[in-house]
């Protein structure tokens, strides 16, 4: 009976050991290399935009405006890029982990078998014999024989658990192999990426350099600027309207056990800072030097470093990554009852739409997508149907 029990003990064992390698990871790879897809078109779009069109059919300004955005995309790829990196060497760690487990289990498995293998040499058909002709009935020898039907069972099930664990092992190491050559396709791409980003932002200089600033020039930029806040404000009512749609709930079924929304009204005055640096524009309406003229301005800009990790300030959910020329990639982060942060000039982006973010993870890089000055954080907050002053939440 005990050679039995650890039989149906490896049965049970091997049944819940023998899964795909990374099975919710590999669905994170598949959403996050479709979003990478649509980027990489995008793209492509832009470029066959700029070809197909001769050079003075477009003004300088609008050659710029696409050559920003498209600046923005190679960063935004370059961000799922990097999140596509992170979780392939997850995956391979499991996978790692998993093909130690399996040959630990093919060893136990094998030992076992090897101990049954000795056993039936020198106990053998005699044993076998000697049970059924000391039995006491005829009843006693059919159970007796059942039992030894039911050991010759185990040891095939045995014989069969080595096959199937040794066909695991070769999937596993096969994984292996697969993960880490999409691991190093990916990290060529990224510098591929990297190589292109720059002669773009070398072109870029070269193009504002052509360009002659003018009042009427940052008048214009001025006008698109808050065609562009109006925009943004028209989004965030979108997609508060979006809540009450009927298919909305179905959407936060999605989200992680543990998360709630939050009141973030009470922690007015206690958020942390999305990056650490100095406030170069604050809240408010403010004096453009350039067009000579007093402006509305419903964000703060924090002057930082390029690639400057960018940290979400409250718990919520990612509703809209989106790009303007003057804001460049943009993220929105929905936190309930109304409210949002609004995440600006990023470069590389880590997060997905409808996915959850937590206090203080990290949703992006700051780049220098969708602004020709000081490289900063754009930093906005949304509430109570208006933006409302970042600096009198921030901590």
């Amino acid at each position: 009976m005990r050679f039995k029990t650890g039989i149906l003990f490896f049965l049970f064992f091997f049944s819940l050991s023998f899964a795909q390698v990374g099975g919710d990871i590999t669905q994170k790879l598949t959403a996050n290399r479709h979003s990478l897809n649509e980027i990489n078109a995008q793209i492509e779009r832009i470029r066959k935009k700029l070809a197909s069109q001769k050079k003075t059919e477009l003004s300088l300004l609008q050659q710029l405006n696409l050559l920003n955005k498209e600046m923005a995309l190679i960063q935004h790829s370059k961000g799922l890029l990097e999140q596509e990196i992170r979780l392939l060497n997850t995956k391979y760690q499991q996978a790692q982990q998993q093909l130690k487990e399996a040959e630990e289990q093919l060893q136990s498995l094998q030992k076992l078998y090897a101990q049954r293998a000795v056993y039936a040499y020198k106990y053998g058909r005699l044993r076998k014999l000697e049970m059924l002709l000391t039995s006491r009935s005829i009843n006693q020898a059919f159970v007796r024989l059942k039992y030894l039907k039911q050991i010759a069972r185990h040891d095939e099930n045995l014989m069969e658990l080595i096959k199937k664990k040794k066909k695991q092992i070769a999937a596993i190491e096969h994984e292996l192999q697969q993960t880490l050559a999409q691991k190093n396709k990916s990290l060529e791409e990224l510098k591929t990426k990297a190589k292109t980003y720059l002669a773009k932002k070398r072109e870029k200089q070269r193009l504002l350099k052509s360009i002659k600033w003018t009042r009427q020039t940052y008048l214009a930029e001025l006008k698109q600027k808050e065609k562009e806040r109006e925009r943004l404000l028209a989004l965030i009512a979108s997609l508060e309207k979006e809540k009450k749609n009927v298919n909305y709930p179905k959407q936060l079924a999605r989200k992680p056990a543990n998360f709630r929304f939050l009141n973030m009204r009470k922690a007015k005055g206690k958020l942390p800072w999305p990056v650490k640096g100095k406030v170069i524009t604050h809240y408010g309406r403010i004096y453009d030097p350039k067009s000579k003229t007093s402006i509305p301005n419903s964000e703060i800009e924090i002057l930082v470093k390029v690639g400057t990790p960018v940290k979400c300030v409250f718990p919520g959910v990612v509703r809209a990554i989106v790009y303007f020329p003057s804001y460049g990639n943009t993220v929105v982060v929905d936190h309930g009852k109304g409210y949002y942060t609004i995440y600006s000039h990023l470069g590389e982006i880590f997060v997905a739409k409808d996915t959850y973010v937590n206090k203080n993870d990290v949703i992006g890089k700051v780049g220098d997508s969708g602004y020709q000055g000081k490289t900063s954080l754009r930093f906005g907050i949304f509430g109570v149907n208006k933006m409302t002053n970042p600096e009198r939440w921030l901590e």
